[in-house]
């Protein structure tokens, strides 16, 4: 790991969780001091200098108290908070409307297979939404700040694609994803999801008018096999479009997925999908590392107490952003599922919701109390709104 010599110029409190002047203190360091520097990020300004440095113990120190050896590489911190699964709930993107107009987040993965909505009309409301609002207090219109891509799905909804995808229905309706096995390693498989992602591709882009700012797919089925993960590489390179790492999957849900859901088949771990990705020479563009597990109880279990999840939420995101200034990351994602509602027991937004489960199966209603928690928590606080250290992701926009 590099690292550079400093020396303390003047008495400096050590800051622990931030690179702020308000954050916790350890034990200030006296004049002569010799520290180790990992690397510097921005942080608030104090004396008209507002960069600080990272420590090697995992610390911030205001620089301006500290004569550094050479030069210290600087990592300007780029965030982006995804709200998924758009395109198909009204309160769900209800709730990625609001926090869109408040700066809580500043991405959107979309479904284009809304059902009833075969000309893209809801759609396109999405993107006058974004062409004709601003940000709160930010003069660009959304539509020049957000990133919206493509939230591709084989097992939720109906078809985009008006040629044969038999393959991958049951009925009118695509097949779960607890339905995936070794069938989907098959060319005629695969012919047929190449055909169903190009389709909802062009959908995107005739209602967006420009190309998906990234490529996400539903309960990540695109990772689960080899000839699958490697077109979803080969894709994203060719059409200049981000794809989210598959590093992402937390522990917890690939629990779930490998000892409860998906039992026909043995899921490529994350070493053994590195290893792909090193045999297919990608260099895919992204963030570099994605969370999606500090939000919503693990299913079947339903929130009881909100106050204490929304706690909890706020705990692990400050771990995680924590997590990320301290290591050398220039990007991360947070991915969330919002729902904005007047609910709030599980079996009230079952019986509210349960239309879904008969027009457009493949999204689990028994999870919206989660959703729910979700979108208070990010109510309570969005801690990249006031964090000189943290920036919300700029967006370069794709032509289409």
């Amino acid at each position: 790991m590099e690292k550079t010599k400093g020396t303390v110029t003047q008495l400096v409190n050590v800051r622990l969780d931030k690179p702020t002047v308000r954050a916790k203190r350890a034990p200030a360091l006296p004049v002569g001091t010799v520290v180790e520097i990992s690397h510097a990020i921005r942080g608030e300004m104090y004396k008209e200098v507002g960069i600080w440095y990272v420590l090697t113990n995992q610390t911030f120190v205001w620089s301006g108290a500290i004569n550094a050896s050479s030069e210290v590489p600087f990592i300007e911190k780029k965030l982006i908070v995804t709200a998924d699964d758009i395109g198909v709930v009204d309160d769900i993107d209800m709730g990625a409307k609001v926090a869109l107009r408040y700066g809580r987040i500043n991405s959107i993965a979309v479904f284009v297979n809304r059902p009833k909505d075969a000309d893209g009309a809801y759609l396109k409301g999405w993107y006058d939404f974004l062409r004709n609002y601003e940000r709160i207090g930010d003069s660009r219109k959304l539509y020049d700040t957000t990133h919206v891509g493509l939230h591709f799905t084989i097992t939720s909804g109906e078809p985009v694609s008006t040629g044969d995808v038999s393959n991958l229905l049951n009925g009118k309706y695509f097949r779960k994803y607890t339905d995936f096995d070794t069938d989907y390693e098959r060319e005629a498989f695969i012919d047929q999801i190449k055909a169903e992602l190009d389709a909802q591709y062009e959908k995107f882009k005739a209602v967006f008018k420009r190309k998906p700012d990234h490529l996400t797919s539903h309960h990540d089925i695109l990772t689960f096999n080899k000839p699958l993960f490697r077109h979803m590489q080969e894709w994203s390179q060719k059409n200049d479009v981000p794809l989210r790492t598959h590093r992402f999957l937390p522990a917890s849900k690939r629990f779930w997925y490998d000892t409860l859901v998906i039992t026909d088949i043995d899921l490529p771990s994350i070493d053994k999908m590195n290893q792909w990705e090193e045999e297919f020479g990608s260099k895919v563009e992204g963030a570099q590392h994605t969370i999606v597990d500090h939000y919503g109880p693990l299913p079947p279990f339903a929130v009881i107490n909100y106050l204490s999840q929304v706690k909890k939420k706020q705990g692990k995101l400050q771990e995680w952003l924590f997590d990320f200034l301290v290591s050398k990351d220039h990007t991360r994602e947070i991915v969330i599922h919002l729902l904005k509602t007047t609910l709030r027991r599980q079996r009230d937004l079952v019986r509210h919701y349960k239309d879904l489960d008969k027009s457009y199966p493949g999204v689990n209603i028994k999870h919206f109390d989660g959703r729910v928690a979700e979108y208070l928590s990010l109510e309570k606080g969005s801690p990249w709104k006031s964090d000189p250290s943290l920036a919300l992701s700029p967006v370069v926009v794709r032509k289409a």
